[in-house]
């Protein structure tokens, strides 16, 4: 590394560290605004190489004290870079996590030093949480805002019902190393997150995050605009840890802070650290009013076709996690259906929004009463008293070990018996429309009386749709309305969808296309090429409203993955009505 880069940034603080044990070793630190620069002083290397710690890989900054006879402090930094992984073939990157530990024994008087290593703390967290700081800052504990405190609830049966175990190996570990206190819930059944939200004070929280797939959330929102004052409540920062199958949002969060795609455990990994760093972006949602007139909110998408058969009928392959659409996919190409429909939307023409050269324009033409039942619940310990004065080593072998020594933060601690018996919360297949006993056909429908904003731009369902919008009758494939980056964790769907752009991303494949080049199209969905194959069976136009009126009498419908009511719909967006915990507050250009 150049000495250039090393100066390249205003150095924030400086200073000479030994470890623990000593062994004679000691290191000189300087803080920057993107990193923390290590060159070891003591022993001498042979050579001038220096390590950086870029602070995007930070989740935390604690101070430690070994025991109440020294006078040494010490502060250790939580970091999870990215490292390569052997697997059975080739290799692939993900995240391990790291801690270094430093002593500061510049004082013979432990609170000089203590003091020394809060101010080395107070300085990282501040990076790590985006407080503006420089070379004059007085780094003191009142510069950092108070502890963070979210709602987090799990669904146990999400993906391949392995988010608990995944809570307690990778979240709970790293949100604590982060300083941030928690309340974990288990939802117990269908709806149960959707009545929680209805009856937190909201002044208690700081976010509400859900440790599942996309269809917990799409409770939790809907949850939100169910209370009488859902104004406040949908501004309620909300965020999302993936541990479902499709994990759309999170692919989405992913791409937005500019990691590349990943699936599994380093998906969740990277949304974890963004989750540490807690930066909150607007986000948009689209209200959808079905045949009946129930209205909902949705974040992600509306479909019809070939997606929504997919989603629905490859639930029988949940155990399968994200393959399960694999398999759904492969099935439903082999027998391949196509739905007469009529497609009416409100295009956008707004001059300073360009048009792709890939793009193909269309063608011409009450609260629920809250049951308080017995909960299941984890609550962090705050205090970390045992961590400050206490050091501790980490049993678990598979962490990942450096020559800098670690003290570690114990695993938060368990929570009771969780029930494990709890209803699955994602659609659940209706097997090709020909079974009718399923356990979610029997359940009785509940109308929920959702609030929100005037839809505008959208007459009433029975009325006529205005003249200034497109509408085409066609043999389609599929329907699709997209609000979000992905569709799934590896479908990137609509690369020019940002957050908060006010934009409904409409997309159809009419009838005639044929089953390779249908399979082609979603291949390169999963680089976000297909749009590019110029496939004259693909269209895809940006809309702020649609309706959608079904002229085959069977299908299925679904918003943002669960199954709605068959037959006539329509949506139009709300420009950044939510918030959303993106961890990141980098801003790609759209240009639809």
């Amino acid at each position: 590394m150049s000495l250039g880069y090393w100066q390249s940034s205003e150095t924030l603080l400086h200073g000479e560290f030994g470890v623990y044990p000593s062994k004679g070793i000691r290191y000189a630190l300087s803080l920057t605004q993107t990193g923390l620069h290590i060159q070891r002083l003591v022993p001498k290397p042979e050579d001038d190489q220096r390590t950086v710690v870029p602070i995007l890989d930070m989740v935390g900054c604690h101070t430690l004290r070994r025991s109440s006879s020294e006078t040494f402090a010490y502060f250790s930094i939580y970091t999870y870079p990215l490292k390569k992984k052997k697997v059975t073939m080739g290799s692939s990157r993900t995240r391990q996590r790291t801690v270094r530990t430093f002593r500061v024994d510049e004082a013979s008087d432990y609170s000089k030093n203590q003091a020394a290593a809060e101010k080395w703390a107070v300085a990282i967290k501040c990076l790590i949480q985006g407080i503006p700081i420089s070379s004059e800052t007085d780094f003191v504990p009142g510069l950092l805002p108070r502890t963070r405190r979210l709602l987090l609830l799990l669904n146990p049966c999400g993906g391949r019902g392995n988010s608990l175990q995944q809570c307690h190996s990778h979240i709970l570990p790293m949100i604590t190393e982060a300083d941030i206190s928690y309340n974990l819930i288990q939802t117990e059944r269908q709806n149960h997150a959707r009545e929680l939200v209805q009856a937190i004070s909201l002044e208690e929280w700081d976010g509400i995050v859900v440790i599942s797939g996309d269809g917990l959330l799409y409770e939790v929102i809907n949850g939100l605009m169910e209370r009488s004052d859902w104004e406040d409540a949908i501004k309620m920062p909300i965020g999302i840890l993936p541990c479902g199958s499709g994990n759309a949002l999170a692919g989405a969060i992913n791409y937005n802070a500019g990691f590349e795609q990943a699936m599994g455990s380093e998906l969740l990994l990277n949304c974890i650290l963004l989750l540490c760093r807690g930066t909150v972006m607007p986000m948009d949602l689209v209200s959808v009013t079905t045949c009946s007139g129930i209205r909902s909110f949705s974040f992600l998408s509306v479909a019809w076709g070939f997606i929504s058969d997919v989603d629905i009928e490859s639930e029988k392959y949940r155990h399968m996690g994200s393959a399960r659409f694999t398999v759904g996919t492969m099935v439903r190409v082999a027998s391949l259906r196509t739905y007469k429909g009529r497609l009416s939307y409100l295009p956008v023409l707004d001059a300073h929004r360009p048009i792709c050269r890939s793009i193909t324009l269309a063608p011409n033409g009450s609260l629920v009463p809250f049951q308080r039942s017995q909960l299941h619940r984890t609550v962090s310990d705050m205090g970390l008293c045992e961590e400050r004065n206490v050091m501790y080593k980490r049993s678990s072998a598979s962490l990942d070990t450096n020559e800098l020594p670690s003290f570690e933060t114990p695993s938060p601690g368990s929570p009771t018996a969780l029930n494990s018996s709890s209803f699955p919360f994602d659609s659940v297949s209706d097997s090709s429309q020909q079974d009718s006993t399923l356990h979610r056909e029997m359940e009785p429908t509940i109308h929920h009386q959702v609030n929100g904003p005037k839809d505008d731009l959208v007459p009433a369902l029975e009325q006529p749709i205005p003249k200034t919008w497109v509408t085409v009758e066609e043999d389609f494939v599929l329907v699709l309305a997209i609000y979000q980056s992905h569709l799934g964790a590896d479908l990137f769907t609509a690369p020019f969808s940002c957050f908060n752009d006010g934009l409904i991303h409409l997309f159809f494949v009419k009838a005639g296309i044929s089953r390779a080049a249908l399979v082609r199209l979603f291949l390169a969905m999963e680089k976000g090429n297909h749009i590019e194959m110029e496939c004259p069976y693909l269209v895809h136009v940006p809309v702020r409203a649609f309706r959608l009126e079904p002229l085959t009498r069977k299908g299925i419908i679904t918003v943002d993955g669960e199954r709605v009511e068959y037959g006539p719909v329509q949506a139009q967006v709300h420009n950044g009505l939510s918030n959303l915990i993106t961890g990141s507050n980098r801003v790609r250009m759209a240009s639809v």
